[in-house]
């Protein structure tokens, strides 16, 4: 701890008392501008929280608080030309909503702003405000299969091309998958307390549940022993014993399959055609979870198709050191790990009471260049 005794000076002449400059720290501070540099890069870690930071500096946690909330106030600049919607699962504390409407800058993978609510008369309020002229340079819009999110898009972002994130889809499909080997599991369960004691059938169908919506070439290659059927497995020969199960299950998985192969493989010229005839093949599916799946996908279709289109200049960063970076789908993808760091935020403070304060430290660790004011904020009330 340093301690800094400022000199009071008093003229001679008309009295008037004035002080030496304090180049320590900024007017009516008592923490100095190296403490507040160190509090404000601290809270740069999403692991971080005011109490953390507080002990780790020997101060209190308003302190801490003051800080932050005086030194840091986020304000979105212009729109991105490509923008990505979701939203964020909170505590009720916070607002009164219990799901925050993230916007997301598909390019840089940093967020333009936080909304306190998902609702639509909110977020017409907020889009309102954004001058038109800015809203039309919007290009494209991904989000997920949520009317409300549609209709503020169609309506704010006319020149916006929409895209449905293929996450959203693919889930959609694994559910439907899902439901047919739950389906058919059900027609084998001898109801045992002990899993192991069930019928062979029900008991594969529910430990290997993950090899019907998972990626094949992800499976391991190990073989393995099972003890309840006493037989060796490679994941070719067990996926063959799950799928002889029941021939709805294995026209299930193949659908699942083929989908899954046309999300990763296909381009967007050819996009619409394989589409159509995946559409097709779910509708004469003769399967009950699969006609639902056609029905929701032929509403979306056309902003589907448009979640195959490539940017260019937004590049996928190399899994390895040599591998050349790839143009990125539209898709909302990179919300997922964005989402991950909100909750670790969120979790780590026990939760926040105060939504500017919250929107404000998100912001502030995940992006990279979140400005810190000069002058800071006098303190008011709703620094608590």
């Amino acid at each position: 701890m340093v301690k800094c005794h400022i000199q009071r000076y008093k003229c001679k002449l008309c009295n008037n008392i004035f002080y030496e400059k304090d180049t320590f720290s900024n007017p009516k501070e008592t923490l100095s501008k190296e403490s507040v540099f160190i509090i404000l890069e601290k809270l740069k870690l999403s692991n971080a929280t005011f109490e953390s930071v507080a002990r780790d500096l020997h101060i209190s946690r308003q302190n801490v608080i003051d800080v932050f909330d005086r030194y840091v106030d986020y304000s979105p600049g212009k729109l991105p030309d490509i923008l990505s919607f979701d939203e964020k699962h909170i505590n009720k504390n916070m607002t009164d909503n219990v799901y925050l409407f993230i916007i997301v800058d598909f390019k840089s993978i940093e967020i333009y702003d936080i909304v306190h609510s998902r609702h639509k008369n909110v977020l017409e309020r907020y889009f309102s405000k954004i001058p038109l002229e800015d809203r039309q340079k919007v290009k494209y819009i991904t989000m997920d299969m949520w009317e409300t999110y549609l209709d503020i898009a169609k309506r704010y972002f006319k020149n916006a091309i929409i895209a449905i994130d293929s996450f959203h889809v693919m889930r959609m499909i694994n559910n439907a998958m899902n439901s047919v080997r739950i389906s058919t599991m059900q027609k084998f369960n001898l109801k045992t307390e002990n899993i192991d004691d069930n019928h062979p059938y029900y008991y594969l169908l529910k430990k290997y549940r993950y090899y019907f919506v998972s990626e094949f070439d992800d499976l391991s290659s190990k073989r393995f022993y099972n003890r309840k059927l006493k037989m060796w497995f490679d994941k070719h020969s067990l996926l063959k014993y799950l799928l002889d199960i029941d021939p709805k299950l294995e026209k299930a998985y193949y659908l699942t399959a083929r989908y899954r192969e046309f999300n990763k493989t296909t381009s967007h010229e050819k996009a619409l055609e394989e589409f159509e005839i995946l559409l097709d093949d779910f509708y004469y599916s003769n399967l009950s979870p699969f006609f639902e799946v056609f029905k929701t996908l032929s509403t979306w279709k056309e902003y589907i198709i448009n979640s195959f289109i490539t940017i260019p200049d937004a590049l996928t960063k190399p899994e390895k050191k040599n591998d050349i970076p790839k143009p990125r789908r539209l898709s909302s993808g990179a919300i997922e790990g964005i989402n991950a760091i909100i909750d670790k935020i969120n979790i780590n403070g026990n939760g926040y009471s105060n939504f500017w304060r919250f929107k404000n430290r998100v912001i502030y660790v995940i992006n990279k260049n979140v400005p810190i004011l000069n002058t800071p904020k006098k303190k008011t009330k709703n620094n608590i």
